[in-house]
């Protein structure tokens, strides 16, 4: 097998279940075991990618339910998917349909759903799901749309989203489906986009209940692909913006019913693994985990210095985006759009521009964003909270994915061990950061 540092791609194996689930795809001549395609390194967002090596191959459309097995590129085993199709008879030479008793999976991987916890409906219920919600975007789409006739396109399917593009001849939508455990995504994202119409996209239609929500066109690409300077400046702008509106009107906010995220509780958090690791519940990545603890435990004293001083910079608490990256922040008519509220909180102000890459590297980026803060402080004494906020965001985030993300991650899936990781990634920041504190 050709490597993927030759080819620039990676072998995936693809489990392709008719529309009723009983019969699995195989190639003609070779043994009934899921067949492979070739397709680009990324794992995200790679479904449409996936999805289309797959009709390219057989012919058959599909859409991806979940991710069995995240696989090993350097020992070349493939990552493998499960996927529905509903144009069974489309599936053309050398494929054919047999019993899915009949399939031979490969090492590791296994059709039983994980009891703790079930998988999100979407990668579970693939037909009653999609069928679902086809029809609420029927009921839902602009009557425009409805009439020129659209399109639904795959983007993401995984335990903390299901993502769908719909498009027209002239028009461009996005349909997000998100967890019960990120159930005020939804209406910050609506709360948002009200009073932020220009760096936020509309929500078309929503169903709070469901998770789900329909919105305009969001950009044809991310910040993470945009070189422009400009763009960042920007983006730091609006995101002040947004946090000194809500710092001057927070009740909003807790009406929503957001978590208040406190440095004090996650460095509480920290004191507690440290006394009894095995309370943290690590599933996957234990000894990772167990190593930042140690680099952690002589620093607690600093910890209650740099909290200390932190308070000593008094800015009002407002909303901290969670996880605001270049693949968050898309680029639409070349402005900025935030996206993904899901890890949203209320909290310090410098903690969302402080875990920015960029912001944390470049000394103009940072002033430009802290020159919005200077009505509560002098620059030289931002500059200081600043550097002190990188550490205690980290613990404050790396609680948050313990708290609210990790245990509802189903035992054994590719989505517990890619996500549990950033605790401890997030715990060697911290110990990072803590080296360089006086």
């Amino acid at each position: 097998m050709e490597s993927s540092e030759s080819s620039g791609e990676i072998t995936v194996a693809a489990l392709i279940f008719d529309a009723d689930m009983k019969r699995v795809a195989v190639r003609s001549g070779a043994p009934d075991e899921p067949p492979s395609f070739r397709v680009p390194p990324r794992f995200y967002p790679e479904t449409p990618e996936i999805l289309a090596a797959i009709r390219r191959e057989t012919g058959a459309d599909c859409v991806i339910l979940r991710c069995l097995d995240d696989g090993d590129a350097e020992s070349g085993r493939p990552r493998v998917y499960s996927a529905l199709t509903r144009t069974a008879d489309r599936l053309r030479a050398p494929f054919r349909w047999v019993a899915k008793s009949r399939i031979r999976l490969p090492d590791g991987v296994s059709l039983a759903e994980p009891a703790n916890p079930a998988p999100q409906a979407w990668q579970r219920d693939g037909p009653g799901w999609t069928r679902e919600m086809a029809d609420w975007l029927s009921e839902n789409l602009p009557s425009e749309i409805r009439r020129s006739g659209w399109t639904l396109s795959q983007i993401r399917s995984w335990a903390i989203s299901a993502v769908f593009r719909i498009e027209t001849g002239s028009a461009r939508l996005y349909f997000k489906a998100s967890p019960s455990y990120f159930g005020l995504e939804v209406p910050l994202t609506r709360f948002v986009a009200r009073d932020f119409p220009d760096i936020s996209p509309r929500v078309i239609a929503a169903d709070e209940a469901r998770g789900w929500m329909l919105m305009e066109d969001l950009g044809n690409h991310t910040l993470a692909t945009s070189p422009s300077v400009d763009v960042w400046r920007e983006t730091l702008n609006a995101l002040a913006r947004v946090q000194l509106a809500y710092a001057a009107k927070p009740a909003p906010l807790d009406a929503l019913g957001l978590e208040r995220r406190r440095p004090r509780d996650a460095v509480q958090t920290l004191r507690t693994w440290i006394s009894s690791p095995a309370s943290a519940g690590i599933r996957v990545w234990r000894g990772r985990f167990d190593e930042a603890l140690k680099r952690l435990a002589p620093n607690m004293g600093k910890l209650d210095a740099m909290r200390r001083r932190l308070d000593a910079v008094a800015l009002p608490r407002t909303l901290d985006h969670g996880d605001l990256d270049s693949t968050n922040i898309f680029v639409r008519n070349g402005r900025p759009i935030l996206m993904d509220w899901s890890d949203a909180a209320i909290s310090h102000p410098l903690f969302t521009a402080a875990m920015m890459r960029p912001v944390s590297r470049e000394p103009e980026l940072r002033d430009l964003f802290l020159s919005h803060w200077t009505q509560f402080a002098p620059l030289d004494d931002l500059r200081e909270a600043f550097a002190i906020s990188k550490t205690l965001a980290a613990l404050v985030r790396a609680a948050h994915y313990r708290a609210n993300i990790v245990p509802y991650l189903p035992d054994g899936s590719p989505e517990l061990r890619d996500l549990e990781r950033y605790i401890p990634d997030l715990l060697w920041i911290a110990a990072a950061e803590l080296d360089g504190f006086g």
